[in-house]
């Protein structure tokens, strides 16, 4: 089937009532912001939904710069706990979801500025949880010789961000694909199986508080398979078995996913 008939059995389903709806809350507007809402409306139900859920929020964010209200929200989150943070991750999904498309949908932000600003929220999600966890483990006593201040550098740990999210080329439907290793020579040699458990029990925390499905939604689609041998290894792995394995083993796209990688 040829793309133009495709298109042709296929319409865009745009709404104008809900359009005019969604937009009738916003009337005290410029107009070309109304047309903008209206449009986005009617076209996407997600986001007339989070136009009326959200509503509140974004008149605020639309009263100053946009770049403005993106930073304000990322900064919020980081002063987040562990306890609230997965449900405060969503909300702010839903809030930046929103800015992101108006922005991009009216013409303020070029793409570039639109996948990167997707990619700031998604690896400031993976950098607060991972940090969270990690205090927490340490706050238990499961770090065999890291304390507080180590937390902030995540006690050894690191998360790899590939493919989209490492090139800053995330989109609205993107999933974020890493690889997370720990430091195994910061800790002596009795006590790195101890720190390997609890780095895998971050890992697996970090994933289901990113990735599930709640009430609120979820924040991103987390997918850790890109990591070396993942049929077999566990979710966080040493950096020296990471290097050994792409010494010995690595096949050449997993050397060449590399090319975006970068720590998140």
């Amino acid at each position: 089937m040829s793309l133009a008939s495709r298109l042709t059995r296929t319409p865009l389903p745009f709404d104008p009532a809900r359009g005019a709806d969604v937009a009738a809350r916003y009337g005290d507007f410029p107009p070309e912001i109304r047309g903008v809402i209206a449009g986005t409306a009617g076209c996407s139900p997600y986001l007339a939904g989070l136009l009326e859920r959200e509503a509140e929020w974004l008149r605020a964010a639309l009263s100053g710069p946009i770049e403005a209200a993106f930073a304000a929200e990322i900064a919020r989150l980081q002063e987040v706990a562990l306890e609230a943070l997965g449900a405060e991750l969503r909300r702010a999904k839903r809030r930046l979801a929103l800015l992101i498309a108006l922005a991009d949908l009216g013409g303020a932000w070029s793409l570039e500025q639109v996948t990167g600003a997707l990619t700031t929220l998604a690896e400031t999600a993976v950098d607060l949880a991972l940090r969270r966890l990690v205090a927490d483990e340490i706050r238990r006593g499961k770090l065999p010789g890291k304390g507080p201040d180590d937390a902030a550098r995540a006690g050894g740990m690191v998360a790899l961000a590939m493919g989209k999210m490492g090139a800053h080329e995330l989109n609205y439907s993107s999933d974020i694909d890493l690889i997370c290793l720990f430091d195994e020579t910061q800790f002596d040699p009795d006590d790195r199986i101890e720190a390997r458990a609890a780095f895998i029990r971050v890992t697996r925390k970090m994933s289901a508080l990113i990735n599930d499905i709640t009430a609120e939604g979820y924040v991103f689609r987390t997918d850790l398979r890109l990591r070396p041998d993942a049929s077999v290894t566990p979710v966080c792995i040493s950096m020296g078995a990471a290097e050994l394995y792409y010494e010995a083993e690595g096949r050449t796209w997993e050397r060449a996913a590399y090319i975006k990688a970068r720590a998140c």
